[in-house]
């Protein structure tokens, strides 16, 4: 019964209609974002040696990934699919006879939040693949340059995945089991990409009001930042000092002098609060409200 429901949320899931919607969205965003990007690519950047090839490429890379590939597109992904399973079930009554069966409800919980945090990572695979390709035609990159500046950090891009997929399918799993509606359900989830992008911009924007009034708390964007660069240097090694000062202005997790040239070494974290300590309370989170989906789910009455 468990394989039965997982098949089945993960087929409502592959909606063609609902994927080509979204990636038509995803694919016009990405473009124009991508023509940001490459205003800081080298000129006649494929005639440079390879080595300076895939750092300029990883320059752009991971930033335009974290934020958008697996990071604004990803939350807003998951806000919206992951209304199309229990919720959507709720509404049309038929999670009430899937629960009439003589099946246990934290096997209709987990198999739903598998199927959903499968397909949320599929679609984040595919999403830094496709950002790949477009700053590769754009950017002028020699071929070889793909395999430093991409394939390398490809595994922590999909581990990073992984548990950005995990949290936003437990924030709405949660939300689908205290809502049972899809719109409700979509929009509670929605507030984790809106805080992202919300914070993101007080961050960067000049002022002191994003310290003086300890935002960073409630940034996403920096806590998910500080679990990239976790991820990052416990598969990939060492964050490129060259490229320190993008992860310092797109994620946060660097104090960015005013000319990050003049730097010699490593850049310093900006520590307000300890990566270790983003990664536990993303997992924290991820677990927890997992556990208040599971024991609401099993107080429902049919």
């Amino acid at each position: 019964m468990f394989l039965a429901i997982y098949r089945k949320m993960l087929g409502d899931l592959s909606d063609p209609k609902s994927l080509v919607a979204y990636l038509l969205g995803f694919l016009g965003v990405l473009f124009f974002l991508t023509l940001g990007f490459t205003n800081e690519i080298p000129d006649a950047v494929a005639s440079l040696p390879l080595g300076e090839q895939e750092l300029a490429l990883l320059e752009v890379y991971a930033p335009l990934g974290w934020l958008f590939a697996v990071g604004i597109g990803l939350l807003v992904a998951g806000a919206l699919f992951v209304a199309l399973t229990l919720a959507t079930e709720a509404e049309r009554g038929t999670l009430d006879l899937v629960l009439s069966k003589p099946v246990s409800r934290w096997e209709v919980l987990l198999a739903t939040f598998l199927a959903n945090v499968t397909f949320l990572v599929g679609l984040g695979i595919a999403s830094l693949l496709l950002a790949a390709v477009v700053l590769y035609q754009m950017g002028g990159f020699s071929t070889a340059a793909l395999g430093g500046g991409v394939f390398g950090v490809f595994p922590a891009f999909f581990l990073y995945t992984l548990v950005i997929a995990a949290f936003i399918n437990a924030v709405g799993m949660a939300a689908s089991v205290l809502t049972r509606n899809r719109l409700q359900t979509a929009a509670l989830t929605g507030v984790v990409p809106v805080l992202f992008f919300g914070l993101f911009v007080a961050r960067v924007f000049p002022g002191s009001v994003y310290e003086n009034y300890s935002l960073y708390l409630f940034d996403v964007s920096y806590h998910f930042g500080n679990v990239f660069t976790v991820i990052y240097e416990a598969v990939v090694g060492q964050i490129p000092t060259a490229v320190q000062p993008r992860f310092g202005f797109w994620m946060g997790v660097y104090e960015v002098p005013d000319d990050p040239s003049a730097v010699d070494g490593s850049l310093e974290l900006v520590g307000y609060v300890d990566p270790i300590v983003s990664l536990g309370l993303c997992l924290f989170l991820t677990v927890g409200l997992l556990g208040v989906a599971l024991v609401k789910f099993q107080r429902l009455d049919i």
